[in-house]
């Protein structure tokens, strides 16, 4: 007995569809903190449709591959209305169908063609997602999200590219993007795609910035913030020798740390009280040091971490390791200056001097001779300081003379 081959008696072709519950399996990779992490993802499709009315279906036949109407992959399931596709490569897009057919092997035609895409990544990491790898009916087409689609996503309507930096907020989240195709020539044409974006988890540690006049004793504040729960962590920094003999000290809930001091590295180690994780952003450490008299002005403009490393209150080791590396300015016998722009605070000037009268001097131009003219005399209080500039003259040259 064969089977219908009326796509409509068969009533595929209007239901396949891939179901919103498409999901992917994240698998962390092996961590290198201050750099771009490599991850393995196996990604999932999960199919779903309404099942045929023709009484002798005993099965459907789904087909897939990588490129429209040309599936390599086939997968017989039984007679059920949803199927689960293993296998998958991240970030790259699959074409599916399905044929019914009875118990003598034979099929039906092929239902509609539904297309996937999974991709995962990390919170504050800028995407840019191309859509259908190719033009499937070469007429003009019209890109636009579905509705549903994460807020701050974009698409380009001409050519299908998405745009979104997904915040910390999605961090740990599954979201689904639908891109509507509309052929302009023929929309009897007209498809659409679901992608699926899945945000990674974060583990931040946050190293703080310090100022010190040469001969005095200072610290380097530690912050760690999570997307979940906090545990253990460690994290071993590059330390440079001019700090000298480095210490450590915790604060609740941290009732354990150690810190390692070997080859110009250091190696913190911290733990919570049971039943007691992390959440959010805390400070947890501290690492104290002292500097040496007599040097010249330096600045450490980072230290930073080899490796870093985290567990959940679950015992999960985080996937999405970062480290914000951290700054020492250490002020000799000279004065340093610092300039820095931002968009929201405009130019300002960090000045680094011990204590005393000094002169803010100001050049237009790098050229032979300079001509510095004084801009502010003021008093230095402490070892850092912070002044606005005019925003009317943008190329200027600064120095800084003490009276």
């Amino acid at each position: 007995m064969r089977l219908h081959h009326d796509v409509s008696a068969i009533r595929l072709s209007a239901w396949f569809r891939l179901q919103k519950r498409v999901w992917s399996l994240f698998l962390p990779g092996v961590l290198a903190a201050g750099i771009p992490l490599s991850t393995f993802a196996s990604v999932s499709a999960n199919l779903i449709w309404t099942a045929s009315s023709d009484p002798n279906v005993a099965g459907y036949n789904i087909y897939y591959g990588s490129t429209s109407h040309q599936y390599t992959n086939m997968v017989s399931v039984g007679a059920v209305t949803n199927a689960v596709i293993t296998g998958l490569v991240e970030n790259t897009t699959y074409f599916f169908a399905a044929k019914a057919c009875n118990s003598a092997g034979n099929q039906s035609d092929f239902s509609n063609e539904a297309a996937f895409v999974g991709r995962t990544a990390t919170p504050n990491g800028p995407l840019v997602l191309k859509t259908l790898p190719e033009n499937l009916t070469g007429d003009p087409l019209v890109f636009s999200l579905g509705a549903g689609s994460p807020a701050g996503a974009t698409i380009n309507p001409t050519n299908g590219i998405i745009y979104w930096k997904p915040g910390r907020a999605y961090a740990s989240t599954t979201n689904y993007l639908t891109v509507n195709v509309t052929d302009t020539v023929n929309p009897a044409l007209s498809t659409s795609e679901t992608m699926v974006v899945v945000i990674s988890d974060y583990l931040d540690f946050q190293l703080g910035t310090a100022a010190v006049s040469a001969g005095q004793p200072n610290n380097l504040p530690l912050a760690v913030a999570s997307s979940s729960t906090v545990t253990n962590v460690q994290i071993t920094l590059n330390w440079p020798a001019s700090l000298l003999n480095p210490t450590l000290t915790f604060v609740p809930p941290i009732i354990a740390g150690s810190l390692q001091y070997q080859n110009n590295q250091l190696v913190i180690q911290l733990q919570t009280a049971a039943n007691q994780p992390l959440t959010g952003t805390n400070q947890v450490a501290q690492v104290n040091f002292q500097t040496a008299a007599g040097q010249p002005s330096s600045v450490i403009l980072s230290i930073p971490a080899t490796s870093a490393s985290g567990n959940t209150a679950d015992g999960d080791t985080y996937a999405n390791v970062l480290v914000e590396p951290g700054q020492v300015v250490v002020v000799g016998t000279q004065p340093i200056l610092s300039p820095q722009s931002d968009p929201v605070l405009g130019r300002t000037l960090s000045l680094f001097a011990n204590p005393g009268t000094y002169e803010l001097q100001y050049a237009t131009a790098f050229t032979t001779p300079m001509n510095w003219t004084t801009l502010m005399t003021y008093q230095q209080t402490n070892v850092a300081q912070t002044i606005s500039l005019d925003s009317a003259n943008p190329v200027v040259f600064y120095r800084l003379q003490q009276d």
